[in-house]
């Protein structure tokens, strides 16, 4: 290597310096200058995010209104038509200023204050309850707006937490019941047909990454930001429900994986389960996503 080049690459800092030394620089210029530098500073990945969990209430709203759904002013929430009074038509309530923030309260824990009687706890795991009854076709949407936000904050990996369809292992579950002898009972499952619904389930997830990646114009002259960001997708198992449904919903989402990944599918890669413990949570009647 002649000399100066030599001299140069000795003088020529490594990526990991310079970035300590903006870092430390950013420090001593002060709190506005440090804020630059992490907005701009790569964030890796984003392992457990619940898509129904991230998603704005403002946008459940607007997909209500698309859907034609009606808000119990009551309850606030969600509920099917017909829309007769008190009930209000979701498409109406840009034009109701005070039902359209308390909604949006009851959706999320903007200005929560927690009370003797009712936690954070309480109230996080009530919003879902509230926002169901809403199009899966709007997955593929939602999926879009979590992934441009992790473009924003320079994220470049997340894995959302999704509930795909599980009615016909539910049903199967629901007509034989668990004994002890798991293997058998898993043999069971499945020779009464629990695979027939690992197609949907691989639809759910292959729907959702189409529909993100034609929103967000990704394979074309002028992809969006988020095109960049890689989602990949958790099975959420619903374990508030009976045993054996939880069972049966465990091995479907095994099952799915597994296809998944033997077709090379980039789409669902591992399983978790949610729903609070308690019995007297809205969750333990009401399928929370």
């Amino acid at each position: 290597m002649p000399a100066a080049t030599a001299t140069l690459h000795a003088q020529t800092p490594a990526p990991e310096a310079r970035a300590a030394r903006a870092y430390q620089a950013a420090v001593q210029t002060g709190p506005p200058a440090l804020r630059a530098f992490l907005d701009q500073f790569p964030k890796g990945a984003d392992l457990h995010i619940h898509l129904s969990g991230a998603v704005y209430a403002e946008t459940f709203i607007r997909d209500a209104g698309e859907d034609g759904l009606c808000v119990d002013p009551a309850a606030l929430s969600f509920t099917k038509p017909p829309c007769t009074p008190p009930l209000v038509l979701a498409a109406q309530l840009p034009a109701n200023q005070e039902l359209y923030d308390r909604l949006i309260d009851s959706f999320s824990m903007r200005g929560f204050v927690p009370t003797p009687g009712f936690s954070g706890h309480d109230q996080f795991f009530s919003t879902f309850g509230r926002f169901g009854g809403l199009n899966k076709r709007h997955n593929g949407e939602w999926v879009d707006e979590v992934a441009s936000r992790a473009a924003a904050q320079n994220q470049q990996y997340v894995e959302l937490m999704e509930t795909p369809p599980f009615s016909h292992a539910a049903a199967i579950a629901h007509e034989n019941s668990l004994n002890q002898d798991f293997a058998q009972y898993r043999q069971t499952l499945l020779a009464l047909g629990l695979r027939d619904e690992i197609f949907m389930d691989r639809e759910d997830a292959r729907a959702a990454e189409a529909l993100r990646r034609e929103i967000e114009h990704c394979g074309t002259t002028q992809p969006a930001p988020a095109c960049r960001v890689q989602v990949r997708y958790i099975y959420q198992i619903l374990r508030g429900n009976a045993p054996e449904q939880v069972f049966a919903q465990t091995l479907l989402g095994f099952e799915t994986i597994q296809q998944s990944m033997d077709a090379h599918e980039p789409s669902w890669v591992g399983i978790n389960f949610v729903m609070p413990r308690t019995a007297s949570s809205p969750c333990a009647t009401i399928p929370c996503r």
